[in-house]
């Protein structure tokens, strides 16, 4: 059983594959599968690093959101190997590995192709052999504070309960893509962590002052109090990406709220691919 995260390219997502993958931090249970929304060097670093360290992951060829698919010469090229291979969203071109968003279009996969199809019913009736069940994992509500409402809730199943080889998303977000984010009163952290049943949780740590825009910086130390707290508890929650904010922490260092998006995937990627070897070694 593996996890097939879809990352959309932006800059401190590919950062945080980068880092993990250069560090040797990301479990080989984790596929990352990167879809190019901008023309940035991160394109570039991040499937080079995978390359360098034979770690496997995919690059969609054929990205269906952001501005990287209306270039026709890109000057940022993801690198190929034996190992980051190419995948397409479905269409008449072959490749190593297919996504498939709809019943009909599963039907219509070999019964040999590695592929990405949506976890429905009729989907899991197919018993598609090497099929990777995709689902929005990540519950999005129109502003962050309301995270607050319910700061605990189930994220994904015990690997045996689950079917196929494996399991797909969008982490900390959903298919919808949006070019840019909006302003927000709040600032959260987002975090999946095992519970002891096997399952994974994700907890939301909400920053408390939330009257208006302003100073985001006291806000995001607000949501790492409440994170120091919470750690002790939940040895098995810490990770490369719990450590960088502790050591934010411990520096009173506001590294800026896309850092704290790289940290918090960090984190996803690494505590995800913990939780599946884990798993897999009982």
């Amino acid at each position: 059983m593996n996890y097939f995260p879809i990352i959309r390219g932006k800059l401190y997502d590919l950062a945080a594959v980068t880092q993990l993958v250069a560090d040797h931090q990301l479990p080989n249970t984790v596929t990352p599968i990167i879809e190019p929304v901008k023309d940035i060097a991160g394109v570039t670093k991040a499937t080079s690093a995978m390359t360098h360290a034979a770690h496997p992951g995919y690059v969609i060829q054929n990205p269906q959101v952001g501005n990287y698919q209306l270039l026709a010469a890109p000057r940022h090229l993801a690198v190929l190997s034996h190992t980051v291979q190419p995948a397409r969203i479905f269409d008449a071109q072959p490749a190593a590995l297919v996504i498939a968003t709809t019943a009909a279009q599963a039907k219509l996969l070999p019964k040999r192709q590695l592929a990405l199809v949506p976890d429905e019913a009729r989907v899991r009736q197919l018993a598609l052999p090497h099929a990777v069940y995709l689902n929005d994992h990540f519950t999005v509500y129109p502003h962050t504070d309301d995270y607050g409402i319910l700061q605990d809730e189930f994220y994904q199943y015990a690997p045996p309960s689950l079917p196929g080889i494996g399991f797909a998303d969008y982490p900390l977000a959903t298919s919808a893509y949006f070019e840019h984010g909006y302003p927000q009163r709040a600032v959260a952290i987002h975090l999946v962590y095992p519970a002891e049943d096997g399952t994974l949780r994700l907890h939301h740590f909400v920053s408390v002052n939330n009257d208006d825009f302003a100073n985001p910086q006291a806000k995001f130390f607000e949501v790492l109090a409440q994170l120091a707290a919470w750690l002790p508890f939940h040895l098995d929650a810490q990770t490369t990406g719990t450590a960088a904010f502790m050591d934010a922490a411990n520096h009173h260092h506001f590294p800026g709220l896309g850092v704290v998006r790289k940290y918090q995937l960090m984190h996803h990627l690494e505590l995800i691919g913990r939780w599946l070897q884990t798993s897999t070694q009982r």
